[in-house]
């Protein structure tokens, strides 16, 4: 029975050698995208707050009752008018790292008017604002880095 001299495969050395330039190079890109998964986060809650405005508009108009945004303790609530009062119809958490403050929260009417009124979102990197107008357009200024 005949045996190759030199069988196929990697030596010890070879594989240590590639599983460490491999944990380098991984290495490198975590530190590199941080930054951006961060950025994503800011962006998708800036995201979420113009949906949940978009989301108060339609509703006042197929309900034909106001709706309102807020935010109480670190959530944000889509809130119906009933009777004199609001309820909240609907809440999500904002990231713990992002601060939303408001001059006035905005509010739609069942006959499509706005209570204009503009949401500024910071974290320790960015902030932006969505503005409502009082005809209800509803637009974000740039994300610009602090």
């Amino acid at each position: 029975m005949r045996t190759k001299k030199f069988p196929g495969g990697f030596t010890l050395y070879e594989t240590m050698i590639s599983i460490t330039v491999v944990g380098i190079v991984s290495g490198l890109l975590t530190i590199s995208l941080l930054p951006l998964i961060d950025r994503q986060e800011f962006v998708n809650t800036s995201d979420q707050i113009k949906n949940t405005l978009r989301q108060a508009q339609w509703l006042a108009l197929t309900n034909r009752k106001s709706h309102r945004l807020k935010s109480e303790s670190g959530y944000l609530m889509l809130q119906q008018k009933s009777g004199g009062s609001y309820q909240t119809v609907s809440s999500e958490k904002i990231p713990d790292e992002i601060s939303v403050n408001a001059n006035r929260w905005p509010s739609f009417s069942a006959f499509g008017f706005a209570a204009g009124g503009s949401i500024t979102l910071k974290n320790e990197d960015y902030s932006t604002k969505v503005v409502v107008s009082p005809i209800g357009r509803i637009r974000q200024t740039s994300i610009e880095r602090r």
